[in-house]
């Protein structure tokens, strides 16, 4: 029997998440890397998250979050909704998710906005379709290109825990040798 896997929901901290290209496969070259690398900011936006850190490889990646206390992402206004919504959506979308916020549907609207922000498995599940969704779009592929959900830790809130979990996500480059210095790497 298959144990199932622990979610926290709606809990505010700092998170290491990490996740594996199927298959251990090395398919993230540097347009993917740079691809991923906007999305993931781009979708922290949108979500609320601040990314502290973060580190993309050619078959996985590890993140860096913070994540706000759900008290409050639930006291976002709808002018702090519309620009979210901008910030992730290209024009005519974003548009008709606005005027939706200003219908009739606004509660209905809002309630589905804000179930996707201050998330961190909102966040990463979204991050990861999201991705999939370009790359195997871009390389006429099909089917999942990430081996399972994501892993994640909550990362104690001391300074010195968070210095260290970063260190260990911005010195995977060098431990690969791919470059010397952490602060040359791009991804």
């Amino acid at each position: 029997m298959r144990s199932r896997r622990l979610k926290v929901c709606e809990t505010s901290g700092v998170y290491h998440c990490m996740s594996r290209v199927a298959g251990g496969q090395r398919l993230l070259g540097s347009t993917e890397k740079e691809v991923f690398r906007r999305q993931l900011h781009r979708l922290a936006e949108f979500c609320g998250l601040e990314v502290l850190t973060y580190c993309v490889m050619s078959n996985h990646f590890h993140l860096l979050v913070r994540v706000p206390p759900q008290e409050i992402t639930r006291k976002i206004g709808d002018d702090e909704l519309a620009r979210r919504v901008r910030v992730l959506y290209p024009g005519e979308e974003a548009a008709a998710w606005i005027s939706r916020l200003r219908g009739e549907e606004r509660e209905a609207v809002r309630e589905r906005l804000l179930a996707r922000m201050g998330d961190v498995s909102a966040y990463l599940k979204e991050l990861k379709q999201r991705f999939s969704i370009w790359y195997n779009h871009t390389h006429n592929r099909y089917g999942t290109l990430w081996s399972e959900r994501f892993k994640s830790v909550l990362v104690e809130s001391s300074p010195r825990a968070m210095l260290a979990v970063a260190c260990y996500i911005d010195l995977n480059p060098v431990r690969a040798g791919l470059c010397g210095d952490p602060g040359t790497y791009r991804w």
